[in-house]
């Protein structure tokens, strides 16, 4: 009979041993699954027109005519303003680079008389690129 309960013994302390053993490798399966939003880390800006502007249209008596740009209010975020003239038949006939004094004045000769149009604007040249962001224009008329 020691036999048969050492058996026995032997027997459930193995099913006990087994069963830790599945038991335990089935709790060490698991999955993590979680869910997060970051927020966007970027804006966008946007380019208004210029506030206000001087410019003047000069009429010589010699058949020439000169605008030239006095002053302009910059553009928040702007890193380049540029003026465009547009001649009475709206043709471009000028752009004019703002941080450069020879951008500012442009002399013609007075056989295109009549009220022009000018423009300003502000940009955003991005570095390192050729892409710019365009601003809204400030637009005028000159007559001479």
């Amino acid at each position: 009979m020691k036999r048969r309960f050492s058996f026995l013994r032997s027997m459930a302390v193995a099913s006990v041993v087994a069963a830790g053993i599945f038991s335990g490798s089935t709790a060490a399966i698991a999955a993590f699954v979680d869910s997060a939003q970051a927020s966007p880390q970027f804006s966008a800006a946007s380019l208004d027109a210029p506030a206000a502007a001087n410019v003047t249209m000069t009429c010589s008596s010699g058949n020439r005519a000169t605008v030239t740009v006095n002053s302009f209010s910059s553009v928040a975020n702007a890193n380049y303003h540029e003026v465009k003239l547009y001649d009475r038949s709206g043709t471009l006939q000028f752009t004019g680079d703002l941080s450069q004094a020879s951008g500012r004045t442009y002399a013609f000769n007075r056989g295109n008389i009549g009220t022009w149009t000018y423009e300003i604007r502000g940009y955003y040249k991005v570095p390192g690129t050729s892409n710019a962001w365009t601003g809204k224009a400030l637009s005028g008329s000159l007559t001479c």
